[in-house]
């Protein structure tokens, strides 16, 4: 008898997996295993026991792939293992990832989701970086190479006339750099031209 076992995982701290939990259970999951965004997605008890409760015949579910995997790699080679020891694997959101009795995706659609995990996965891993970057007080992004004291280089060029180009050669910064530094409030009025 094949049975249906649900996985997911918190993708970012306090966002909860009881949406997932509710959904997986609706398609008749049970038990359904998880862990929290708080756990090394290298090292994810939920998962692991999950993979090891599971036997030939029995299906894998999960709500997305990126639930599944924190990396293309990881999720190839996840449900590669799977494959080889007979689970059957199925995704909510991406049918075209679904290996199972009498299911056959087309390439190209499996490609497609690939590609779809891939730029998901890449998302995730951004906004991850640019909130860990706010809790130390960072700003995401490039450095400016506009310097306070290029600003004011820049500032006193232009209140000699020259153009932003100009300016923009003489500190070797774009012309755009230079704009913005001077468009800002604490940079002062600029002149036209």
């Amino acid at each position: 008898m094949t049975r249906i076992v649900g996985y997911t995982r918190e993708l970012f701290a306090g966002a909860g997996t009881a949406a997932d939990v509710e959904q997986l259970e609706g398609v008749g999951a049970a038990p359904v295993f998880m862990d929290l965004a708080s756990v090394d997605v290298r090292k994810r008890p939920g998962l692991a026991e999950c993979l090891r409760v599971l036997g030939a015949g029995d299906l894998l579910v999960f709500t997305s792939s990126a639930r599944l995997s924190h990396s293309l790699a990881h999720f190839v080679l996840t449900t590669t293992a799977l494959a080889e020891r007979g689970v059957l694997f199925r995704s909510v959101a991406e049918q075209a990832l679904t290996a199972g009795a009498g299911h056959v995706s087309d390439p190209v659609q499996v490609l497609s989701a690939l590609g779809g995990l891939a730029r998901r996965l890449r998302s995730l891993e951004t906004r991850q970086g640019m909130k860990d970057a706010a809790a130390e007080g960072r700003h995401a992004g490039r450095p400016t190479v506009m310097t306070q004291e290029r600003v004011a280089i820049a500032q006193e060029l232009r209140n000699q006339g020259r153009s932003f180009t100009q300016i923009g050669r003489v500190l070797g910064v774009s012309t755009s750099a230079v704009q913005r530094a001077l468009s800002q409030p604490a940079a002062g009025p600029e002149s036209p031209g």
